[in-house]
């Protein structure tokens, strides 16, 4: 049947009004996963991340507003709202959120399971962690057949608690949301209330923050917590720091003067340097494939 005049005057119309929205940007601002959030720094000083990362973006030619907190991947891949042209995360959240990988800080984290382990008759109280590699061939085996026996804790959508899982260290790695001035504290705490001397506990941490952990301060279930010898326990493969993810509607040009900034960057102020987590040798760089193979193989997903 003919359309009418004004039923076809009114299809222009509609079809006028709605054009713009077809060509509306699809995404908007930026969401950063804190470190500081993961050590357990004050609030001062994740604000004072958030406003060095958004001064950051903003010179980089990102969105730089608003910034949108995220400390898993469903705080990206939410449905209900338009998603972020940008994710300065690090490579498991980053990577499960489908979004294109443009740089990532290559600089090496070397993860490591901080084990309490058995009572050591002698053993001064709340004695530092020592290397496994310390100890003799036989204790070895045992310190690593009772921890792949054993429960841990890792950050929720943490590198080191992947990279731990995918080698399967830990009988079971439980899943802990970090939590503002908490941090690897949090972790610590929730393995000393765990620990019994037939049911050791770990967890999931950086090795340079192991070696230095002792269970001062902290309460167990049994006292004898204290008399426990702690052990590192250092991961095979290392991962790597954090990255620039982008969403896929934003143009080519915004992510080649992005990839430019971060690359460029080689003396950022110590704040910055908070703010992005990155240590004394770190390179942003745009990783090959075979690279980024690599780096999803050493945190358990699929090249």
């Amino acid at each position: 049947m003919p359309i009418k005049p004004f039923c076809a005057l009114a299809l222009v119309l509609a079809a006028t009004a709605f054009a713009p929205l077809a060509h509306a940007q699809s995404c908007e601002g930026g969401g950063y996963m804190n470190p500081q959030l993961f050590r357990g720094d004050a609030a001062t000083s994740n604000a004072i991340a958030e406003q060095e990362m958004l001064n950051f973006a903003a010179r980089a030619g990102l969105p730089s507003g608003p910034l949108y907190p995220v400390k898993r991947v469903d705080d990206i891949t939410a449905n209900g709202r338009a998603p972020h042209c940008w994710n300065y995360v690090n490579l498991v959240t980053g990577l499960l959120s489908g979004n294109r990988l443009v740089v990532v800080n290559k600089e090496p984290v070397h993860p490591a399971v901080l084990a309490i382990t058995q009572v050591v008759p002698g053993l001064p109280v709340d004695s530092k962690a020592v290397p496994l590699a310390s100890l003799s061939a036989a204790e070895q085996k045992a310190v690593l057949d009772q921890l792949s026996r054993s429960k841990c804790f890792g950050t929720t959508a943490g590198v080191e608690a992947a990279v731990v899982k995918a080698e399967g260290l830990c009988g079971q790695v439980e899943d802990v949301a970090p939590q503002l001035a908490v941090g690897q504290q949090g972790l610590i705490a929730k393995a000393a209330f765990a620990w019994e001397e037939q049911a050791w506990a770990g967890i999931t941490t950086r090795e340079s923050a192991a070696l230095n952990t002792t269970m001062k301060g902290l309460a167990g279930r049994f006292e004898k917590v204290h008399n426990a010898r702690l052990v590192v326990v250092p991961t095979k493969a290392t991962a790597v720091g954090f990255g620039l993810f982008v969403h896929p509607s934003v143009p080519d040009a915004v992510v080649k003067k992005a990839a430019t900034a971060f690359q460029g960057l080689t003396s950022p102020s110590r704040s910055l340097a908070v703010a992005l987590d990155l240590g004394p040798q770190f390179a942003f760089v745009a990783p090959s494939a075979d690279e980024l193979g690599r780096m999803r193989a050493a945190i358990g997903m699929p090249k």
